[in-house]
């Protein structure tokens, strides 16, 4: 019995003890559990300005990624559509160097054909210049009584002995003369006058047809000429 309550005395002065320690050391443990959690919640503010900080960043960086977006979906709008442009400037210019190598070979059958004829002209000219009426002769040509234009008078003729090959009209058109000094190879046009057998041919004049060209009379002083015959 004894021994029980020994053991429960210790036990009591041990748990005494240990409540002495512990009470003891309480307020200095306080403070630093009050300061560790004012440190703790200080990190909590400071990590939760760093969130906002962080997140505003992270909104800011969005914008700017899709003003970039945008950008470079501007930017390669503008790329397709010159592109496009340029494939139509290349088509318009391989159409317009098609069409100008057309006009080229136009033209180039334009001045073969151009001299082909000059050369048939030529030698239907030379052909023509050797084919005159032989024996034929135009009557002495006569002017006509009015003038046609300025400086212009009409002249016509009758052509005698045309040869048995000739027909009246080609004798007449290939048939030369001269006017005032001036060699004419054919006349201007050939035709027949009512009561007329023969064919006549005609020419128009434009040189030294000074009849033709308006003149003044002569000059008068009328002043003098009023004095002298006494007109006040």
């Amino acid at each position: 019995m004894l021994r029980l309550v020994g053991s429960v005395a210790f036990l009591i002065i041990l748990a005494q003890a240990v409540a002495f320690i512990f009470f003891y050391d309480l307020p200095s443990k306080l403070e630093e559990y009050s300061k560790a959690v004012a440190r703790m919640r200080e990190q909590q503010g400071a990590m939760r300005k760093e969130a906002n900080h962080l997140e505003s960043e992270r909104i800011a960086l969005r914008s700017e990624s899709d003003r970039l977006e945008r950008e470079r979906l501007g930017v390669e709008g503008e790329r397709d559509a010159l592109k496009s442009a340029i494939r139509r400037s290349e088509l318009e210019r391989s159409k317009l160097g098609r069409e100008k190598q057309l006009l080229e070979d136009e033209q180039q059958s334009l001045e073969q054909e151009r001299e082909r004829w000059k050369e048939e002209r030529e030698r239907w000219e030379r052909a023509r210049e050797g084919h005159i009426p032989q024996g034929a002769s135009w009557d002495p040509l006569w002017p006509a009584w009015d003038c046609r234009a300025y400086g212009k008078r009409e002249y016509w003729g009758i052509l005698n002995n045309i040869p048995e090959a000739w027909t009246d009209l080609d004798a007449c058109m290939n048939m030369p003369v001269e006017i005032k000094g001036v060699s004419i190879k054919r006349p201007d046009r050939c035709g027949y006058v009512e009561g007329s057998p023969r064919i006549h041919g005609y020419w128009m004049v434009d040189w030294n047809q000074t009849d033709c060209k308006p003149w003044h009379q002569d000059f008068h002083d009328m002043v003098r000429s009023r004095t002298m015959i006494g007109t006040p």
